[in-house]
């Protein structure tokens, strides 16, 4: 069960630089990417990104009494945040 919201937060974290901006000016949207593996690639780093993430943190606050309670939370947001720092940096090294 933890692995699955590790992962789901993994893939909440993963999204597209520029996005919003996207919406805002084109309407309606551009035509679908011809070689979707770059953005397949980003979502696939998201995932592993926040379930590794989030299992070394969660593995590192066992015993910690500050997280009593609250460690698949912390756990969760910390695999969102390392998903999205990997998928920001490997988006930005694309281009």
């Amino acid at each position: 069960m933890e692995t699955t919201f590790f992962l789901i937060m993994g893939w909440c974290g993963t999204g597209y630089p520029g996005w919003l901006r996207d919406l805002l000016k084109k309407w309606p949207p551009p035509p679908p990417d011809p070689e979707p593996w770059r953005h397949i690639s980003l979502i696939v780093l998201g995932l592993v990104a926040g379930l590794i993430g989030g299992h070394f943190f969660s593995n590192a606050i066992v015993e910690n009494q500050f997280f009593a309670g609250q460690r698949a939370i912390a756990a969760g947001l910390f695999a969102f945040g390392v998903s999205n720092m990997a998928t920001g940096i490997a988006s930005s090294l694309k281009r």
